[in-house]
């Protein structure tokens, strides 16, 4: 088991540092890397070039416009876990950026500086069993999202099951209303969690601030990304290469009629 660790500039060494020792108490093997999204592209890509089958997730952290988990997670199926680091706005842009991912490619994030809970969840990820899916629903204002989820789901062809409550035996998404102030917990449980609301508001972002404190998130509605996140866990390998093939089609074939 092995976890690749990259962040984003040498200022954020010492906040990454802290999920290494995190891991080193597991007994996990990881590996630590400076490298910038935008100012060292080349290098991005060589690393991500040398991932081999024994690396289990990444941990990527970033602050301000924060493109480095996203631009990972769009390179890999490896389970990518972003880091918000706290600079402008308490946070609040990175939080965003790293987030609020496009359908399909999800980052599983964290709250601010949420180091620890980043290194608890790549443990996890690391000595997952599981080899179902869970969904459950706490106040969920958005009924859509959970159809995106087992659409996905099905598309990837992973069994799932719908209870009311966190279970131990499955990788857990859950879809919290974004007006909720605390979210179910689970400590020996793979939990996702993925916010709703009936709509998209500037004001939901300082709200999803405060709820993303504690846990590992995918963005606001973002269904479809919780069952993506969740298939990266359960190295679907083949059927999340045959997803992303589609997607990318959908991409160029709008390019050509540009």
């Amino acid at each position: 088991m092995t976890v690749l660790i990259i962040a984003a500039s040498k200022s954020d060494v010492d906040v990454m540092k802290k999920a290494a020792e995190m891991l080193d108490k597991d007994g996990t093997k990881w590996k630590l890397h400076v490298c910038s999204a935008h100012r060292t592209p080349d290098m991005l890509d060589r690393i991500m070039g040398e991932i081999d089958d024994s690396c289990d997730a990444i941990i990527a952290g970033a602050g301000l416009a924060a493109a480095l988990p996203g631009v990972v997670a769009a390179k890999t199926t490896i389970p990518v876990i972003g880091v918000p680091l706290a600079g402008a706005f308490d946070g609040l842009d990175a939080l965003l950026s790293i987030i609020q991912m496009p359908p399909g490619i999800p980052v599983i994030t964290t709250g601010v500086n949420g180091i620890e809970e980043a290194a608890a969840t790549v443990v996890k990820i690391a000595t997952n069993k599981m080899k179902r899916v869970n969904i459950t629903s706490i106040k969920n204002k958005n009924k859509k999202a959970i159809e995106k989820a087992t659409e996905a789901l099905k598309e990837l062809r992973i069994e799932y099951s719908c209870t009311e409550k966190i279970v131990e035996t499955a990788i857990n998404l859950c879809f919290i209303g974004i007006n909720e102030t605390t979210t179910p917990k689970n400590a020996d449980a793979i939990v996702i969690y993925c916010p709703t609301a009936e709509k998209e508001t500037a004001a939901d972002a300082l709200k999803l601030l405060q709820l993303t404190k504690k846990g590992a998130w995918v963005g606001l509605n973002r269904g479809e990304n919780a069952a993506v996140a969740a298939a990266e866990i359960l190295k679907k390998t083949k059927e999340l290469t045959e997803y992303r093939w589609k997607m990318r089609i959908q991409v160029e074939e709008a390019d050509k009629r540009c």
